[in-house]
Order: structure tokens, then sequence, then C-alpha cells
């Protein structure tokens, strides 16, 4: 029975730090390296970026189908549809 315990500990000692996520670092630098999707279709595709602080004022950097890009990224408006009678 104690032999049975002592795999069982192994067995969890080994698997509980794959269980643990990823450090606030490591997400940090999986944003700078894989920026989120853009919300909005891109105005123009000609302004690539690397980083944030790429972008001019008031334009962020995300993923787009031309690549990463900076854009203005608001979100895309709702059409409200009007309740028929």
């Amino acid at each position: 029975m104690k032999h049975v315990l002592s795999l069982q500990f192994l067995l969890v000692l080994c698997l509980a730090p794959q269980l643990v996520p990823g450090s606030p670092k490591t997400r940090i630098l999986k944003y700078i390296l894989e920026p989120p999707p853009c919300r909005s279709e891109p105005e123009n595709c000609d302004k690539f970026c690397t980083l944030p602080e790429d972008c001019q004022d008031g334009l962020q950097c995300c993923s787009a189908f031309c690549g990463i890009i900076c854009t203005l990224n608001k979100p895309p408006k709702s059409k409200k549809q009007k309740p028929k009678l």
C-alpha cells in the first residue's frame, strides 16, 4: 500500500506544474508577439507594426487578414432593428 501512495505522489508531482498557467511575463510577451485580432475591418493595410509603440496616437496594433497592422480597431457598429408591429 505504501508503494502505491508513493507512485501516486510522483504522478501528481510530475503533472502539477503542467496545470499551472504561464507567468504574467509570458502572457505579456505573447500579447506583444501575437497581438489580438482586429475588431473591425482595417481601413488600409499599409501601416505595419511589430510593437504597440510603432503605431501613431489613436491607432492600435492588431492582427488582420493582411498582417499585423496599425488601425483604429473600433468595434463594428451593430444595426439596431426596429421591432415589427
